[in-house]
């Protein structure tokens, strides 16, 4: 008989030599091994492993494979999330622009620090507790992409501004964030780098105007407790979408960035900065920010343009596959989707409908819903190709219409795998995922922090 009042102890963890638990094969060394290690090591309830609460390294040394996770299953491809990792570090660097991938996009210590370990700059976070994450592993530079109004955040900064070995920047689109700021980092032990942040009418955050834009950057230079560092923008705020006008719409307003910095320089607001540095770079017009900033105006001090795409790191088989320049119809290299989710048939109630047992509750739905790939029946993997849909998804049930006969008609018991939309509103879903070989072996697994 079961016992259910305590809960099962995780499997023994394989070690190396040394006698430490096996690290991840992907992190590298971008971050600390210290924090990765504690990590690794702690119990997490994860519901698509056959064993909870588990721990990552135990998982990572068990010889578990794809058969043997509880589904549904969401799981990372290794060898595409190296493809990925390294094409788009040599795509920047081809680019002649810095890397700083939004964390928010995995909120993985795993793989902030493969990027890390492949030359990125720094981390980009959207919040404060992002960038409070990040540090608690190790990362030595975080960009925080909003303006920073929070008293308690602001404490946080000011604490955070006395470790010589970590540098935080934030930004600002407002003269009353800037007082606020201001007031609450008087007594930093060291300025704040602030960005000014130009925005798109009737979008979020940044300011709309470019004569407003540098009267904000005079603000912020006149200001003690704070060092105008460069100006910012999101492009992402643009429909994105290769087949309209959207993509000149961007490079007009990408425009005034270059700009604002240029007359912020001419003014000598920039004093006391090393350099100038010039960000965009969602992760659907990268390149049309990098062209954008490929010929910069001559300033006083060098610039530092950087991109901050995030999504780039998975891909996916749906929104980044439109939108993407390494997008598999642009690009001789591209990105691969290396985000996926297994589910199993449930029910075949009607005809040309079956029932998977995955929901919203599991994968993202915000832009597009899931797309079948093929089905897993026993050892064979049979290729869909476009004969089923996803049309629908309840919490934990997804609607599976489809036109197939013989081996591509779902059965119940078969495993639809899925290619998934938009990776961020699925990695927040899962504290433990899976890292399978092509042999479909789990040979890591990465924690997220959300």
């Amino acid at each position: 008989m079961t016992d259910h009042t305590h809960p099962p102890e995780p499997p023994a963890v394989t070690t190396s030599e040394s006698g430490a638990p096996r690290p991840s094969p992907l992190a590298g060394s971008g971050l600390p091994c210290a924090p990765l290690a504690a990590l690794d090591a702690a119990p997490v309830d994860a519901r698509s492993l056959p064993d909870s609460p588990t721990t990552a390294a135990a998982v990572r040394s068990a010889g578990l494979r794809l058969r043997d996770l509880w589904l549904p299953a969401v799981t990372l491809d290794e060898a595409a999330l190296r493809h990925n990792l390294d094409r788009f570090a040599r795509w920047c660097a081809d680019q002649g622009a810095d890397l700083a991938p939004h964390g928010k996009t995995t909120m993985s210590p795993h793989l902030w620090s493969a990027q890390l370990d492949r030359g990125a700059w720094g981390l980009t976070a959207a919040t404060t507790a992002q960038a409070r994450t990040m540090r608690s592993f190790g990362a030595p530079r975080v960009l925080i992409a909003n303006e920073v109004v929070e008293e308690g955040q602001l404490a946080w900064i000011a604490d955070a501004l006395a470790d010589p070995d970590f540098h935080v920047l934030c930004l600002a689109d407002s003269a009353a964030g800037v007082r606020i700021m201001e007031s609450a980092l008087a007594d930093a032990p060291r300025p704040l780098p602030v960005l000014v942040e130009l925005g798109v009418e009737g979008r979020r955050t940044g300011v709309r105007d470019p004569d407003d834009a540098l009267d904000l950057a005079r603000r912020i230079a006149a200001c003690p407790a704070l060092t105008l560092a460069g100006v910012e923008a999101f492009e992402g705020v643009f429909p994105q979408r290769r087949d309209d006008d959207s993509p000149a719409r961007v490079r007009t307003w990408l425009d005034r960035l270059l700009d604002v910095a240029r007359r912020a320089d001419a003014e000598g607001l920039f004093d006391g900065a090393d350099e100038v540095i010039v960000t965009a770079g969602g992760s659907g017009y990268p390149d049309l920010v990098a062209d954008a900033l490929s010929s910069p105006p001559e300033l006083s001090l060098p610039i530092r343009r950087i991109i901050r795409s995030g999504c780039y790191l998975t891909h996916d088989d749906l929104f980044m596959e439109r939108a993407s320049p390494l997008r598999s119809a642009a690009a001789d290299d591209p990105l691969r989707p290396a985000l996926s989710c297994h589910a199993r048939v449930l029910s075949r109630p009607e005809p040309g409908r079956a029932l998977l047992g995955v929901g919203k509750r599991d994968v993202s739905f915000d832009i597009d819903l899931p797309v079948p790939r093929a089905l897993l029946r026993g050892d064979r993997r049979i290729p869909l190709d476009g004969a089923a849909r996803v049309v629908e998804l309840n919490d934990h049930h997804g609607f599976l219409d489809f036109t197939g006969t013989g081996d591509t008609a779902p059965d119940v018991g078969d495993i639809v795998e899925l290619g998934l939309s938009h990776p961020c509103t699925v990695f927040d879903k899962w504290p433990l995922i899976p890292v399978l070989d092509p042999e479909g072996r789990v040979v890591d697994a990465v924690r997220t922090l959300f």
